[in-house]
């Protein structure tokens, strides 16, 4: 199964995706530490509540200064915006990486929507403290442009479900936009599951919960 892909290397074979929110930094050791503050800031969010995080906490775990902080960001809300673009960027690589392992080996196209919702509920286990702050930011100030897992995964999901009505036995009868707003609606269970139910859910369950989902709402 695809892993979800590493940023670090990512960012060296795709276009800088942050030069609304910060100048591309002009030397590897200045983009070194610009991921490094993100790398830091994800990891605070893990345990803490975006509204916790300081800037000071997360220029000690960078080991830098407050200084280096403000020179690559106005403010917190921008190192947020570049989250929010590395999370996007981040999916929709992963999700063009699915395909192209499938497309190397046919056999699995059959497990495909399986195989995607694994990595639904892995993104939203490993990333759930970015995803979090991302949605509250959403809420908190609409025209600020936070997205999420917004159009540059709707991108992949598309590119997804394009593929798999061309070559998945069963979804060849349906369009791809029905089986990309299934995976959506997925998703969102998914992320209310993971992200803010309290209780304990079994993986396994989930899953097959999640899949059956996705295959009643191909039908709605």
């Amino acid at each position: 199964m695809v892993a979800m892909v590493e940023m670090q290397g990512a960012e060296k074979e795709a276009p800088w995706i942050y030069s609304k929110w910060v100048q591309p930094p002009a030397q590897d050791r200045s983009e070194r530490r610009f991921f490094r503050f993100l790398d830091e800031a994800e990891a605070l969010l893990s345990k803490q509540h975006w509204h916790e995080v300081s800037v000071q906490e997360i220029v000690k775990n960078a080991d830098a200064s407050v200084g280096s902080f403000y020179n690559r960001f106005t403010d917190k809300a921008a190192l947020l915006h570049c989250l929010d673009g590395r999370l996007g960027q981040e999916c929709e690589l992963t999700i063009m990486q699915l395909i192209d392992e499938l497309e190397a080996c046919p056999i699995l196209v059959d497990d495909a929507p399986a195989i995607l919702i694994s990595l639904l509920m892995r993104l939203c286990t490993e990333r759930a403290g970015v995803i979090r702050a991302l949605d509250l930011a959403r809420k908190m100030s609409s025209r600020d442009g936070f997205t999420g897992l917004g159009p540059r995964f709707d991108t992949g999901l598309e590119a997804f479900s394009v593929f798999l009505v061309g070559h998945h036995k069963k979804l060849a009868f349906f369009d791809a936009e029905a089986v990309t707003r299934a995976f959506q609606e997925t998703l969102m269970i998914a992320r209310e599951s993971l992200l803010y139910q309290r209780e304990k859910f079994n993986d396994a369950a989930l899953h097959r919960s999640l899949l059956a989902h996705f295959e009643v709402s191909l039908q709605g």
